[in-house]
């Protein structure tokens, strides 16, 4: 990765869309920050704090074994800056991966038997849920898709978590472009690789 795209991570992981009490740095929070960038940066650092703002309801919601979705549209209420269009946008990834975390925990103990949702860190497991949802339900391509989730876990798990969750996500696309659940690559809107 280049240095570009590395203060492009940073800035949507310390200056945008964060939740209260959340630990933003107060010189990357700084709005010309993101006025300096071209429109595809600036749009790149808005899919990755989505990605990352999304990750973080759905581990609150395990984290508390929350079944009441109107918790996702409270905490999305407290992010200063998230317009409505990028709200829905996380509404719908974080509550779609809750919905599914059943169907996703089943391919994980299908595809990773030695290790049962119930036995991986609660962070591992929610960026996994996450990851699974955007694969099935063909939201991002699939290398975006594992390369992001792999980031989030550099960033927020242990330092043998992001191999586990690159191999398991790997074997997931596949298993699911097997089986016909999701498009291809090709088919996919919205994300591209920087």
């Amino acid at each position: 990765m280049n240095d570009k795209f590395d203060q492009l991570r940073q800035l949507a992981y310390s200056g945008v869309y964060m939740l209260p009490g959340a630990g933003e740095n107060p010189d990357l929070a700084d709005p010309a920050a993101l006025e300096s960038l071209t429109p595809a940066q600036r749009d790149k650092v808005h899919q990755i704090a989505l990605r990352r703002l999304a990750f973080q309801i759905l581990f609150e919601m395990d984290a508390r074994s929350l079944i009441d979705e109107r918790f996702v549209h409270e905490c999305i209420a407290t992010v200063e800056g998230l317009g409505p269009v990028a709200a829905s946008h996380v509404a719908d990834r974080v509550l779609g991966a809750w919905r599914a975390r059943g169907q996703a925990d089943a391919a994980f103990a299908r595809l990773a038997p030695e290790w049962p949702t119930h036995r991986l860190a609660s962070v591992d497991r929610a960026i996994l849920r996450l990851a699974h949802h955007e694969l099935s339900a063909g939201l991002s391509p699939p290398a975006v898709c594992i390369s992001e989730a792999v980031e989030l876990t550099k960033h927020f798990s242990t330092e043998r978590s992001p191999a586990f969750v690159n191999a398991l996500l790997d074997r997931v696309s596949k298993d699911l472009q097997t089986l016909g659940d999701s498009p291809s690559p090709g088919e996919t809107a919205g994300e591209s690789q920087a």
